[in-house]
């Protein structure tokens, strides 16, 4: 008896990024296992359709449904698909790629990472949850929601546009987070430079700060960065581009499970890279294994 087929769906962002996509359709099209799937693509037209999408692809019996973009778009997508039996799967085409990085799928190679669909396995992952949304690779406060309120606004995509946006922002406009927050039972209130909750270990253009964070270990990996003299700016980007965050003396480090943030009328938040202005308080938690992934068949460090 010939297997059934399964079901995979492709959720197009045309706009993330800073590579074109279409030729996407046609590599899909040519690369794609046909003895293992049959296959549907859809275009997103605005923020938040990619959630929509992904919901009705779940109740219309997807197996897979496929993020093709950066982690904003993966963000949508798995917003429906949590606690689901549809896996996620990814076609990295965003800037940063941070989530599809830790994952060891190749970023815009559109041919490598249907090979991964192709012949991966499904694993089930750890998620972030807040009152707000799920988010996959990290969320927090400071200078990267700062930068990434700023970033959103550049015609221009990619890292160079990206590093722009930060010295801009620290030489002009950036001024620490005045905040009160709770990592698991430890009670914390200062001026924040930065304060961000890793789920996966990169915040994009393969830039770990923390390389052995796990998405299978139930906790998240938080950074505070307190305020610190301008000059020693360098020395610090340093230290984290080396996974070095020990070496800095305005750093801290937590591993946590629940996280609150208590309100603040000038707070700017970002969630997998996308800025978020919210007045009242944010409780962030760990979900454990709630997400079906599809992985490399032979990785073995999620």
């Amino acid at each position: 008896m010939e297997a059934k087929k399964k079901k995979i769906m492709f959720i197009i962002n045309p706009i993330s990024g800073v590579y074109k996509k279409k030729n996407v359709p046609e590599k899909i099209a040519r690369y794609i296992d046909y003895v293992q799937y049959d296959y549907t693509i859809r275009f997103t037209q605005y923020a938040g359709h990619a959630t929509l999408i992904a919901q009705q692809a779940v109740a219309e019996g997807y197996d897979v449904c496929v993020a093709v973009g950066g982690d904003g778009s993966i963000n949508e997508v798995a917003q429906s698909l949590v606690g689901t039996n549809t896996a996620l799967g990814i076609i990295p085409y965003g800037s940063g790629n941070g989530f599809a990085t830790h994952l060891k799928i190749p970023p815009r190679d559109a041919e490598g990472a249907l090979r991964v669909l192709n012949t991966g396995k499904s694993v089930k992952l750890d998620l972030g949850k807040s009152n707000l949304r799920y988010f996959v690779s990290n969320a927090g406060f400071g200078i990267d929601s700062s930068v990434a309120r700023r970033f959103h606004h550049h015609a221009i995509r990619g890292l160079a546009s990206y590093a722009w946006a930060i010295v801009k922002e620290l030489l002009f406009y950036f001024q620490p987070f005045h905040a009160k927050v709770e990592i698991d039972d430890v009670t914390i209130e200062r001026d924040f430079f930065l304060f961000t909750a890793f789920n996966a270990n990169q915040y994009g253009y393969d830039y770990a700060v923390y390389p052995f964070t796990s998405m299978k270990d139930g906790v998240l990996d938080v950074i505070v960065l307190n305020r610190f003299p301008l000059w020693k700016l360098f020395w610090i980007v340093g230290c984290l581009m080396m996974k070095r965050a020990d070496l800095i003396k305005e750093s801290e480090s937590y591993r946590a499970k629940r996280i609150k943030i208590y309100g603040n009328k000038k707070m700017v938040y970002q969630f997998d890279g996308d800025s978020v202005i919210h007045h009242d308080d944010i409780e962030i938690e760990i979900v454990p294994s709630c997400i079906q992934v599809i992985v490399p068949n032979n990785l073995i460090a999620y």
